[in-house]
């Protein structure tokens, strides 16, 4: 280590963001690039988030939630 501070931070993020990409490949049934994913749009977080926020996802009247559809999910 010669005194020198490890850092595994660029590691973790790419690795976070290579399970977001699969994720989302799926989601969509379509195959994501690495440049696709940097230049997304996709928002994964509410623009504000408190312990008393509503939950992002709720089930409709019926109590089914909304899930991802290959094919029909779309990749912003």
């Amino acid at each position: 280590r010669n005194g020198e501070v490890i850092s595994d931070a660029e590691n973790a993020a790419k690795s976070t963001l290579t399970a977001i990409m699969g994720r989302m490949a799926t989601y969509t049934g379509k195959k994501i690039t690495w440049d696709q994913i940097m230049n997304s749009k996709e928002n994964l977080v509410p623009d504000k988030l408190t312990w008393n926020s509503e939950a992002p996802t709720l089930p409709d009247s019926d109590g089914y939630y909304n899930i991802p559809v290959p094919g029909k999910t779309k990749f912003i």
